[in-house]
């Protein structure tokens, strides 16, 4: 037999070994392979949502605290939201554009 013969021989033989093994594997794990990706890919979501929902809860405990321990926020707060004056006092509607950030009039 000549040496190119040989060579070929000797390479099919392992080549086929190599890729009944490579199909076995890809059988056997490439389901799960693929699961694992797909795993990775939500826990990475999942990661980025939960740091979400973490800077969320401090900036609620950071308002809770806020408006359980400053009265002028809450009354700042209440008087812009719902539009509200003490006796005697007006609230003059504005243009955001033109207006200042304080949003009423006192009267004396």
């Amino acid at each position: 037999m000549p040496w190119r013969e040989r060579i070929r021989a000797g390479l099919a033989q392992p080549s086929r070994r190599a890729l009944g093994i490579a199909l076995i594997g890809l059988v056997l794990f490439g389901p799960g392979l693929f699961d694992w990706a797909r795993m990775a890919v939500k826990q990475r979501q999942l990661d980025r949502r939960l740091a979400e929902l973490d800077a969320r809860k401090e900036r609620l405990a950071r308002e809770q605290q806020r408006l359980e321990s400053d009265p002028g926020y809450v009354e700042t707060l209440i008087r812009d939201t719902f539009k509200m004056a003490q006796p005697g006092e007006y609230v003059v509607p504005l243009d955001s554009s033109s207006a200042p950030s304080s949003k009423r009039v006192a009267s004396q």
